[in-house]
């Protein structure tokens, strides 16, 4: 179950990802900073990966507009 914490929000081709692991906000805090150390290393692949498999393992969803 996510916590009770505001969701962390995370952009990536020009469609936005609430993350909401369920150990916490510090968890989803880390979580931030490795998405954010991929796009300033330009590895757009491992990006790629961690959404698929954050979304198939429930601790990311695409925010709809």
């Amino acid at each position: 179950m996510p916590s009770n914490n505001p969701s962390l929000e995370f952009e990536f081709g020009g469609k936005k990802y609430s993350i909401h692991t369920d150990e916490g906000r510090e968890r989803d805090e880390q979580v931030l900073i490795d998405f954010n150390h991929c796009m300033e290393k330009r590895d757009w692949t491992t990006i790629r990966n961690r959404i698929t498999n954050g979304i198939m393992w429930g601790w990311l969803t695409e925010i709809k507009k």
